[in-house]
């Protein structure tokens, strides 16, 4: 019986040896270079190396594309506001579009926003400006030269 178990560890033995390749091509030659350069450019070093990719679902290609801001056209005319009456809570897109013939600005106030654009618009001049709205009451104005004061500013709700 122990001779039995010595054969079969010699043969697990041989088995294990004879499965081996050797030492390394490199081991037994001598090889020395000082050509610069990636070791993936050489034909033998092609397979290396493997990139690591993403799985499919997190590929940029295959992201849903972010949705965009809600977009709200606001015209201003000589000493009024045109724009919705309501909006919903979250960030939106305002584009501001002089369409009187004096200069005008646009300015927002209500709940954690005060904000207007840098500049006057002047006749045709559009301008957007981006604003995070929560639920609330807001005044929106010209804050140009007294025109808040002849009517134009009015009162938006936001849900």
């Amino acid at each position: 019986m122990i001779c039995t178990m010595r054969t079969t560890y010699l043969a697990v033995a041989l088995a294990l040896l004879a499965g081996c390749p050797g030492p390394p091509r490199e081991a037994t030659q001598s090889k020395t270079t000082t050509a610069p350069g990636n070791p993936q450019t050489k034909p033998e070093n092609s397979t290396a190396m493997n990139p690591v990719m993403p799985p499919e679902a997190k590929m940029p290609s295959q992201q849903p594309p972010a949705a965009a801001a809600p977009a709200v056209n606001v015209q201003l005319t000589e000493y009024s506001i045109e724009m919705p009456d309501t909006l919903t809570a979250g960030v939106h897109s305002f584009t501001i579009t002089n369409a009187g013939t004096i200069k005008h600005n646009f300015a927002i106030d209500g709940p954690g926003v005060m904000q207007k654009l840098a500049g006057d618009l002047m006749r045709g001049d559009s301008a957007p400006m981006t604003v995070n709205l929560q639920k609330g009451t807001y005044t929106v104005y010209c804050p140009v030269d007294g025109h808040r004061g002849r009517g134009m500013s009015r009162t938006i709700t936001v849900k």
